[in-house]
């Protein structure tokens, strides 16, 4: 069985195909029969991507990709030129509609599901089914089903979103990102749970919630103005008092960074604004930065600050990226 499985994906990978036959075997590979075989097949297709030949940026996402699936990168195996690129794709989303599927649990894979998705520079705010509203955050993507009708309303997040949960005692309100949810009855909280960032955090502001973590093996409770950060690399978590204005300044537009490294400074500002960082990351220093910008302030702006605090970084803005180089 796990040569024919391997076959199969294999033979959709290196191909293209319509989008009707692309969703069908997406299906298959979510469904739970042979789900190791399906598993190791794709963890051996994904090593046959190698790094040869990439367009700019596209190694760095792969491997930002790569980490939040749990997938270590392998070494180059040969030169695949354009197949690459395919197969990388396709992977990506086929392992998506896996991760999705997982998360949703299988009485969704008959439901009609709506995908909500925030492009860059962009908030938006919409109200599920049941009432709960939601204030998205940019390329952020939100799924849930067009009518809640099991023992729990579920939606799987992918970015950041706040919630403000419609009470229902009888039916739970969970969120789900990878291998950590949040479960409330009815209460106001915020998930941050970019694929990205190693960390997914989740900050309490009324009421009270159940966040699982570790594969759902661990749980906090937590209280009004707690916020748990959980690495999904390391499995370690803390639980913090942060500032709630600090928390929901996505929301109003503003830009808070605190304590975070440059990378992950301009990480953020790629979904503030329409512009690519490009960089190399052994010219950053390794020391954290805190800013905080008013929703006014263009991307010109915030980068004439930043080199200003930081001291050893020149920036130029041309197109619609942002190059950042060192000074030293």
């Amino acid at each position: 069985m796990k040569n024919y499985v391997q076959q199969l994906v294999e033979l959709f990978g290196h191909n293209d195909y319509s989008a009707v036959t692309r969703k069908k075997v997406q299906q298959w590979l979510a469904d739970e029969e042979h789900a190791a075989e399906k598993r190791e097949a794709l963890r051996v297709l994904w090593e046959q991507v190698g790094e040869k030949e990439m367009p700019d940026g596209m190694q760095q996402s792969i491997r930002r990709i790569q980490q939040s699936v749990g997938i270590q990168p392998a070494k180059s195996i040969g030169n695949y030129q354009l197949i690459i690129w395919r197969v990388a794709a396709i992977l990506l989303f086929a392992i998506s509609s896996v991760s999705v599927y997982l998360m949703l649990g299988r009485e969704h894979l008959e439901k009609d599901l709506v995908e909500c998705y925030i492009p860059t520079a962009e908030i938006h705010e919409l109200t599920l089914p049941d009432g709960t509203r939601v204030m998205l955050n940019s390329k952020s993507t939100l799924l849930y089903p067009e009518r809640f009708d099991g023992k729990t309303r579920s939606v799987y997040l992918i970015g950041e979103a706040n919630f403000k949960v419609h009470p229902d005692k009888k039916h739970p309100f969970v969120v789900k990102a990878n291998d950590y949810q949040v479960t409330a009855l009815g209460t106001e909280f915020n998930v941050n749970a970019y694929p990205e960032n190693s960390e997914l955090i989740a900050t309490l502001l009324e009421g009270s919630v159940k966040v699982e973590f570790n594969n759902l093996l661990s749980n906090i409770i937590l209280k009004p103005n707690e916020q748990l950060v959980y690495d999904k690399h390391t499995k370690a978590h803390n639980l913090r008092m942060p500032e709630i204005d600090d928390v929901t300044a996505w929301q109003r537009g503003e830009l808070v960074f605190s304590n975070m490294h440059l990378e992950d400074i301009f990480t953020s500002l790629e979904r503030k604004f329409p512009y690519a960082f490009v960089y190399s990351l052994h010219s950053l220093k390794k020391n954290t930065y805190s800013f905080r910008f008013p929703k006014q302030a263009n991307l010109e702006e915030v980068m004439r600050i930043i080199s200003q605090v930081v001291g050893n970084v020149n920036y130029v803005i041309k197109g619609n990226k942002c190059y950042v180089t060192s000074k030293e």
